[in-house]
């Protein structure tokens, strides 16, 4: 589990709309400014699991639903072991 101290979280809150649940996480391979410039957006889509294998389908599985819906997709980063997304 990945956790700011409280006071920083309190920090992110008042900065942004308090209503909206802030999700603290880590990327791997990508950094957060790349991330930004890529989305232009202050949100990203997550899913939730109990392991990183399960992630990993859960992600996969997401992005191909959006992508069948006509959702562009873009998948940032890499895996935490470091290797590359499959195109």
């Amino acid at each position: 589990m990945i956790e700011l101290p409280r006071k920083e979280t309190e920090r992110r809150w008042k900065a942004t709309t308090w209503q909206w649940p802030i999700m603290h996480g880590v990327t791997y391979g990508v950094s957060r400014d790349q991330m930004m410039a890529k989305h232009q957006a202050n949100h990203i889509h997550c899913v939730y699991a109990k392991n990183a294998k399960s992630a990993d389908q859960c992600l996969l599985t997401k992005s191909a639903m959006a992508n069948a819906l006509g959702i562009t997709v873009n998948v940032c980063g890499t895996k935490a072991d470091g290797k590359l997304w499959a195109k």
